[in-house]
């Protein structure tokens, strides 16, 4: 561990030697003992955080956990492990399937980034791409994870946050400015990932803005919940992953994130598994929320609006601030047809 921040090194990582030494020192200090850390794996999938599966046998147990570490030059970057650490902290309490979390730094002092380590969950992640553009699952399974996948939505929402160290997190959040602060947050970031004036983007930001509607509730916001970022085991969700875009808002805005073209791509289903109609009958009765067709196309469309910000920053990301991966000049690639998304989901909600 660095002495003072001015020794911190940059984080690497393909240096996984130093990154499982530098894990072991940690893990000792915390536990007070010897620890013994298995080979680390990096995992190849995700967008975002730099994510390793390890053991650890400490106490005469051994653990199977997940390190997951904010790269600087990362799609978010700079990022901050405290949000998702306390959310993930109070939803495991409260009985919600995420991973249980053990500890977190955000100074960058260990590994220079912040990093968070949780347990490792057992499952599949099921993809929302087919080869074929044909079905993802077979009807049974369909609704058997769409049932679950919307019901657990609903209980994310329902959960109440304002007991718990979520509080903290946005205490300005109100039921009406939570959407203009999102709108706020992603056109402060895309006038940050990119320096070209993007007409359609600048006109959608003011639109959202002027039809913001008040929320009727304000929730835990996973921010990027859709299929791809579950873990299930014959057709059972085992937890749900991916929170690093968690925050305090307008439900709608997970609803409407889950009706994205980029989920389904030509099908009728909404993450491959409920018609709209279907997902809003199962949600209002989860939750007793209202969910106005208007409301949901309003949210669908700054979803997709948030999509294309977000692939500005992958090749921003790639480009501009050396995050060496593919994937992230290939979502660049894909800006011209979301920002054509865009302009259909603002004329679907108008």
């Amino acid at each position: 561990m660095a002495d003072t921040l001015n020794d911190i090194r940059p984080f690497d990582p393909f240096d996984s030697a130093r990154v499982q030494g530098e894990l072991t020192d940690f893990l000792e200090r915390r536990t007070g003992g010897p620890v013994e850390v298995g080979r680390l794996n990096r995992f190849t999938v995700g967008f975002s955080w730099v994510t390793y599966g390890f053991t650890a046998r400490w106490g005469g147990e051994t653990r199977e956990l997940i390190l997951r570490v904010g790269p600087p030059n990362g799609i978010f970057g700079p990022y901050r492990a405290k949000p998702e650490f306390v959310v993930l902290g109070a939803l495991k309490e409260a009985g919600l399937p995420v991973p249980g979390v053990y500890w977190y730094d955000d100074s960058g002092a260990v590994f220079g980034a912040p990093f968070f380590i949780c347990d490792r969950v057992a499952g599949e992640v099921p993809i929302p791409w087919t080869a074929d553009g044909g079905p993802a699952f077979d009807e049974v399974m369909r609704k058997r994870l769409g049932h679950q996948f919307f019901d657990i939505l609903g209980d994310l929402h329902n959960f109440d946050w304002r007991s718990t160290p979520v509080a903290d997190l946005d205490p300005g959040v109100t039921a009406r400015n939570a959407t203009v602060r999102q709108i706020d947050h992603w056109v402060a970031r895309m006038h940050e990932w990119s320096d070209q004036r993007i007409p359609m983007l600048e006109w959608a930001a003011e639109w959202f803005r002027e039809h913001a509607p008040e929320a009727e509730r304000i929730s835990v916001i996973h921010g990027d919940f859709r299929i791809g970022n579950f873990l299930e085991v014959d057709g059972d969700i085992q937890a749900f992953l991916d929170w690093e875009t968690v925050h305090l808002g307008d439900p709608l805005e997970d609803l409407g994130w889950t009706c994205l073209r980029a989920w389904r791509g030509k099908s009728q289903y909404m993450c491959h598994l409920l018609t709209r109609e279907e997902l809003v009958d199962r949600y209002v009765a989860r939750t007793g929320l209202e969910v106005a067709p208007k409301r949901l196309a309003y949210f669908e469309a700054f979803g997709t609006f948030k999509l294309a910000v977000m692939h500005l920053g992958a090749f921003d990301c790639f480009n501009r601030r050396g995050f060496n991966d593919m994937r992230m000049a290939g979502m660049g690639a894909q800006i011209p047809r979301l920002l054509l998304q865009v302009e259909r989901a603002l004329e679907a909600a108008a």
